[in-house]
């Protein structure tokens, strides 16, 4: 074999370990908190290389930190992930001015990289992220998707109730209660959700405890604009809430 044939050799036994790698990361991420840290490394690492492999990652933003990810559940979620150490919803940076606006980011990606017909319509669009005890990952990830139709059909019946502040948490979503507020706009320009949760009283010593989702909204006068979910972890005798605003979510993009 000569010299050529030994190096291309060479590369493609590189790119098919790394795949396996990244693969088995995956795999094993309900077992290992620290798998989805390995992946968006690994996808850093090839973004310096000048290019992404062919697999789950789709995109890294080397000015914001954060990378894109195609997720292993369902046929149409993506994750945006931090290329930094950011634990999860409860990790002081994602309040401080200096930190990236997360959920704008993951907004702009909703409509780059899901399915156009989900895209061309906001109200279709959901975005979440798990509490501290309902996730299997202690690296930031904003889940991005299609919101349940049942949940966008409870809340387009309860649009005129939804104001610019928080609510009680008085929406019945799944099996949990939700508060929700209103959020005016076609993109959230500097409006962090993460800041708004920190608002609600009690909120911002426990940020773990909370999970959020944000749905894409069109008012009956036509405005776009977002609500914002809030639900808090907790345990009511037999009754155990994790948190899992993901559940809301229709990770396969169904028709509706």
């Amino acid at each position: 074999m000569n010299t050529r044939y030994r190096i291309l050799a060479f590369i493609l036994g590189g790119v098919v370990l790394l795949v396996c790698v990244i693969g088995y990361a995956y795999l094993r991420a309900e077992s290992n908190p620290n798998a989805l840290w390995v992946v968006v490394q690994s996808c850093v690492s090839q973004a310096q290389a000048g290019h992404l492999m062919p697999g789950s990652c789709v995109a890294v933003d080397k000015n914001n930190r954060v990378a894109i990810l195609r997720s292993i559940e369902g046929r149409e979620q993506f994750l945006l992930v931090p290329t930094v150490r950011v634990t999860g919803i409860e990790d002081p940076y994602v309040l401080k001015p200096t930190a990236p606006n997360y959920w704008a980011l993951a907004w702009m990606a909703a409509l780059r990289y899901l399915p156009a017909d989900v895209s061309q319509d906001r109200t279709r669009i959901g975005l979440a992220i798990n509490s501290a005890y309902g996730r299997s990952q202690n690296q930031l990830h904003i889940h991005i998707s299609c919101i349940k139709r049942s949940t966008a059909d409870i809340l387009r019946s309860d649009q005129r109730q939804i104001g610019q502040t928080w609510s009680a948490p008085s929406i019945a979503l799944g099996e949990h209660m939700y508060r929700v507020m209103r959020i005016s706009g076609a993109t959230l320009g500097a409006v962090n959700p993460f800041t708004l949760a920190a608002k609600i009283p009690g909120a911002s010593g426990h940020m773990g405890s909370h999970t959020l989702v944000l749905v894409g909204v069109v008012s009956e006068d036509g405005q776009p604009g977002f609500y914002l979910l809030d639900d808090v972890a907790h345990q009511e005798g037999d009754d155990y809430d994790r948190g899992h605003g993901e559940a809301l979510l229709d990770e396969d993009c169904s028709p509706h």
